[in-house]
């Protein structure tokens, strides 16, 4: 082992002593060639510039070239461990450079901003925060069918939006087109329900109607987007032959739209089996 090292220390001091030889003979070609071109007097001040240059050019080209020749094993064994130190970097760093492109993506495609209500992978909430490494929501549930806080929030690493799909439920930013279900038995009472169901949405939804217009109208000549019809509608799916599925369509305000729905299902079911 000391034998070995003794070599080593040998050889590296054979090297520093070749390169000082090296810097010393570059030394004095520039001091002898560049003295005798600034002594000459049948050369123009812009020959003897250009001649310096050229001088200093390749004298460096020699002194690197001399580097690279001596220190060859050296900077093999540098060049390949740096290359090992970038691939544990890459590997060390790959989630937290996933979630900063994440970030970049998000924030250049403006898919949602602050105070959306998106969806991710089943994570459903108001967004409340956004960085470009992560993005907070305030959860909203429990499930897709409920508007309500839970009262968590759910911070989302911003790799997700690279390769997940991001539904965001405001996009009409002020309104909203929401729609929600309820089943009713498969028997002549549909028609009444239909009936009772939209004359609960006219009398909850009839006052955004215009400014939801207004809105729509600008986010339209804006967007060239189609607008949609604002009233509510109803669409009927037969789920099986005892059973009918009721699909409510309203616009309402983005806030208000888990109230207004609660109210017409209340009144609903008062009149519909009540009633």
């Amino acid at each position: 082992m000391q034998i070995n090292q003794e070599l080593f220390n040998s050889v590296i001091m054979n090297k520093l002593i070749i390169m000082l030889v090296v810097v010393v003979i570059l030394s004095f070609l520039r001091l002898v060639i560049g003295g005798a071109l600034k002594k000459s007097r049948n050369m123009s001040m812009d020959k003897k510039r250009r001649y310096l240059v050229n001088l200093n050019s390749v004298l460096s080209f020699i002194f690197f070239c001399s580097i690279f020749i001596v220190w060859t094993d050296e900077l093999r064994s540098l060049v390949i461990s740096l290359t090992a130190l970038l691939v544990a970097l890459v590997i060390a760093t790959k989630e937290l450079s996933s979630n900063f492109f994440g970030g970049v993506f998000k924030m250049t495609q403006n898919s949602f901003h602050v105070g959306d209500r998106i969806e991710v992978e089943g994570i459903r909430g108001d967004v409340i925060d956004r960085t470009f490494l992560t993005t907070t929501l305030m959860e909203i549930g429990p499930g897709t069918k409920t508007h309500q806080l839970t009262g968590r929030s759910v911070v989302i690493p911003n790799s997700m939006f690279l390769s997940k799909t991001v539904i965001n439920e405001s996009y009409l930013k002020n309104f909203v087109l929401h729609s929600f279900k309820i089943s009713i038995a498969n028997n002549k009472e549909w028609e009444r329900a239909e009936e009772i169901l939209l004359e609960r949405c006219h009398y909850y939804c009839s006052e955004f109607f215009e400014a939801a217009q207004a809105y729509l109208n600008k986010l339209h000549m804006k967007s060239h987007l189609e607008v949609p019809i604002l009233k509510p509608r109803i669409h009927i799916n037969i789920l099986d032959k005892e059973t009918l599925e009721l699909i409510v369509r309203i616009t309402a305000p983005a806030a208000m739209k888990g109230r207004i729905e609660q109210k017409i299902v209340k009144d609903f079911l008062r009149e519909f089996y009540v009633g």
